[in-house]
């Protein structure tokens, strides 16, 4: 929709300033991307929310104060100007915007600490994200944030078409509910507590009460990792189901990748390009192989591992080089799973659960499987563990009152958006990543 100049509303740039609209009268506002000095005439970029777009100045016919002040502007700053659209085919549009005003809001800093137009040089990764409140302002940057919002959008389009009741756990947990992974400890009223891990428990109960939950859930553990596809805080796409197993657990996973997959490809085309990223829509099913058969494709791509212990980094990257598509691994040793993964009775050294994993080198994304649901073996099961029951009282409590056979998993939000856009890091997803070395700004 356009805008007079009248109107309270103003355009935006890449919608309406535009050869097709030749002659109109219109209102824009945003930062100066790029200045041109050529003397008599002067162009400015102008970056908004839609795009950018140009405006020409020349100097015998424009006047003097609207000049001056043309002059005064430095990258960055931020302006309202109103002017009348002119075709021109040597601009970015077609079209470009010849001002009859200029209204000046802020005068940004002339030395800007960053080159957002990488004319001159590829940013520096410390530099990225030390001044990360400024370099959000990237156009690759904001079409990855732009796509992130897009996924979280899709996410909860599949799921509440699916029939899904969207939950919220809480962040601030009881110091011993979970073990595993580092906690990030806090004083809660003179009580320990520590940051949310996982929403595993809380999604669990919700079952009883929702029958089939997701959320898109914070999570944070303390590890010192400085891989590709490890940050401090993030967000699990979680899913529990009522009276499910690991097999529909698999194709709910298939069916939202697919879903999310067409929504970007539809709905952020430009972005992709910018990223020149070019989105494969996979097939279903997703290709399905257990622990065992891993390790043995592994030793045929030169890579040795125990049979024993879990996939090592290198072992991991090497699988997702090896397929073109999303995978499963499936039947992990109940020994390498989390206390309340359901065994096989047949095999009660194997558990029924399984990883998605991304092809390209991404590798795992998600977790899960059926869950124990008889209280005296998920009793068993956390002493095994090393664990004290008597930490997992209300946990273990409701397995006393009609618990459901039931499967769920956790997928990695940020994971699942460094694949999409085909990042280097997982920090490049997060708008102000968390890392170990990373918590200001």
């Amino acid at each position: 929709m356009r805008y007079a100049v009248n109107s309270k509303w103003r355009t935006h740039l890449c919608t309406d300033v535009n050869s097709t609209n030749n002659g109109l009268e219109v209102l824009i506002a945003g930062w100066v991307q790029q200045i041109r000095d050529k003397g008599r005439l002067l162009f400015l970029t102008i970056r908004d929310q839609s795009g950018i777009c140009q405006v020409t100045l020349n100097q015998r016919k424009t006047m003097d104060e609207i000049w001056d002040r043309a002059k005064s502007l430095t990258i960055e700053s931020v302006v309202s100007i109103n002017g009348r659209i002119k075709i021109d085919e040597r601009s970015m549009l077609g079209a470009e915007l010849i001002p009859i005003n200029i209204k000046i809001h802020t005068i940004a800093e002339s030395k800007f600490p960053i080159d957002l137009t990488k004319k001159k040089t590829q940013m520096e990764i410390d530099t990225v994200f030390k001044f990360r409140e400024l370099s959000i302002r990237d156009p690759e940057i904001v079409a990855v944030m732009e796509i992130k919002s897009i996924i979280a959008k899709a996410i909860r389009d599949f799921y509440v078409k699916k029939g899904f009741f969207e939950i919220f756990t809480p962040y601030i947990l009881a110091a011993s509910t979970e073990g595993g992974a580092e906690q990030f400890k806090l004083d809660y009223f003179g009580q320990s507590a520590v940051l949310a891990q996982s929403c595993q428990f809380y999604k669990q109960a919700a079952l009883c009460c929702h029958e089939k939950v997701f959320g898109i859930i914070p999570s944070w553990r303390a590890e010192k990792f400085h891989t590709p596809k490890h940050i401090t805080e993030f967000h699990q796409i979680e899913t529990e189901i009522a009276f499910a197993t690991e097999i529909e657990l698999m194709e709910v996973q298939e069916d939202l990748i697919i879903s999310v997959l067409s929504d970007v490809k539809a709905q952020a085309s430009s972005q992709l390009k910018l990223l020149e990223r070019e989105l494969h829509i996979p097939k279903k099913p997703f290709i399905k192989l257990s622990f065992y058969k891993a390790k043995e494709l592994l030793s045929t791509l030169g890579i040795e591992e125990n049979f024993d212990e879990d996939f090592g980094a290198p072992a991991e990257f090497a699988l997702s080089l090896h397929f073109k598509e999303p995978f499963f691994i499936t039947e992990f040793p109940t020994e390498l799973r989390g206390m309340y993964y359901s065994t096989d009775p047949e095999k009660p050294s194997i558990t029924k659960s399984l990883d998605l994993n991304a092809p390209e080198g991404f590798g795992e994304m998600s977790s899960g499987g059926q869950r124990v649901v008889n209280y005296n073996i998920l009793n068993q099961r956390i002493l095994e563990k090393g664990f004290n029951p008597e930490n997992f009282e209300w946990y273990l409590r409701m397995f006393r009152y009609g618990m459901p056979p039931h499967a769920g998993f956790g997928l990695g939000f940020e994971r699942l958006i460094r694949w999409i856009t085909k990042l280097n890091h997982i920090r490049e997803t997060s708008m102000f990543p968390r890392t170990p070395e990373i918590y200001i700004p």
